[in-house]
């Protein structure tokens, strides 16, 4: 594809998609304690009901891939934008916990259907800078993460309810839904090896398992993070929640800033070389975070930085080392690896209510650092293709 108006739309698509997915999805850690206090539930039951989150995006990840192959990316983009506006629309009238558990299967199934798309066809769009152009397309999720938190905290404490703030997002996945179905999406039939052959295979490469464990304890890493930042320090620290979304913000702010500038750093030090020094230095933030309390709060924040490069990075690889059939092995990855965070994120709300979210935060550093074990192998395993 040469550089046109078509494409420069489509990649500007593709940065308003992961905008507003961050948008809806980092009111997350906002909305939390008000939707366990108007629900009457606890923690467990948070972790279960935002488990069917991840359960949509599980069904999403293991469909991306097929019907990019199958019929085209455009399909799926508009799909996954028709689907995301649908939960987004639903969310300002939930009335009880299986309604809040319907959104947030739908959205997860949208928003992962989107994701697969986008990450599968970044590559095509930007050979030779793949890393560069990916980790600016997961900034602008960074950006959202951001906006949503500098807004939301705002918004809750001048008594402007959820309900409203999910209103408002509605305008923005209703314009999505024209975007994709404007733009122009490049044959991947013709770029990509519909090889069935070849795609079974991907079965039984242990390359797609160990991406697996990488993927999932990094999502862990970052989930925990988004999820229970704003809930750790309201009920450690006892602060209001425009102040706790101070140091949300602070770390949505660095965590776009690192996907913006820290593609170019992992372009010019080497792939695997760069994210495993990036997971050590978030691990490392987050622990002394911990360990100095309150006074490390602003620690938490800086490891946003760090954390940011991550997740887009780890598809790049994926796609480098699979390159014939990067969307299924995308697909086949994220499916896996949301699965298994299901399990340990679920965990994670039990010793949120049995041991206190404090011992809980120590599961993401700890995480992290699991990663940076698994992506080691990998890169021993398969240096040629990785490095």
């Amino acid at each position: 594809m040469k550089i046109n108006g078509k494409k420069i739309f489509l990649i500007f698509t593709t940065f308003y998609l992961y905008f507003i997915i961050a948008l809806f999805e980092s009111s997350r850690g906002n909305f939390v304690p008000f939707f366990i206090e108007e629900f009457k539930i606890d923690n467990a039951t948070i972790s279960l009901i935002l488990s069917f989150n991840t359960l949509g995006m599980i069904l999403g990840s293991f469909s991306a891939g097929r019907l990019c192959e199958r019929y085209s990316h455009k399909f799926v983009y508009i799909l996954g934008s028709v689907v995301s506006a649908i939960a987004v629309l639903i969310a300002p009238f939930t009335p009880n916990i299986y309604v809040l558990i319907l959104f947030n299967l739908l959205f997860g199934f949208g928003r992962s259907l989107l994701c697969v798309a986008i990450d599968s066809l970044i590559p095509v769009l930007s050979f030779g800078f793949e890393v560069i152009l990916m980790n600016i397309t997961h900034f602008m999720y960074g950006v959202g993460s951001f906006a949503g938190q500098s807004i939301y905290g705002m918004l809750l404490s001048n008594d402007i309810s959820w309900r409203s703030i999910y209103l408002y997002l509605a305008g923005f996945y209703i314009v999505s839904v024209v975007f994709t179905l404007i733009i122009k999406t490049p044959n991947m039939n013709v770029i990509q090896s519909n090889n069935i052959v070849i795609r079974k295979s991907l079965y039984k490469n242990y390359l797609i398992y160990l991406f697996v464990a990488a993927v999932t304890f990094q999502l862990i890493s970052e989930q925990i993070i988004n999820t229970w930042f704003i809930s750790y320090i309201r009920s450690n620290y006892e602060y209001n929640p425009s102040d706790a979304s101070f140091y949300a913000s602070m770390f949505f702010l660095l965590f776009a800033l690192g996907r913006l500038f820290g593609g170019f750093i992992i372009n010019k030090v080497g792939t695997v070389r760069g994210i495993k020094v990036f997971m050590i230095l978030f691990s490392l933030c987050v622990l002394l975070g911990l360990m100095l309390k309150e006074n490390g709060l602003i620690l938490i924040s800086i490891s946003g930085f760090f954390i940011s490069i991550g997740f887009p990075t780890l598809m790049v690889l994926v796609s480098q080392t699979f390159n014939k059939n990067a969307s299924f092995a995308i697909g086949l990855i994220t499916t896996i690896s949301n699965i298994l965070f299901v399990i340990i994120f679920n965990i994670t709300g039990l010793l949120n209510d049995i041991f206190g979210s404090y011992i809980a935060f120590f599961v993401a550093p700890i995480s992290m650092i699991g990663s940076v074990i698994i992506i080691t192998i990998i890169s021993k395993k398969n240096t040629k293709k990785c490095l």
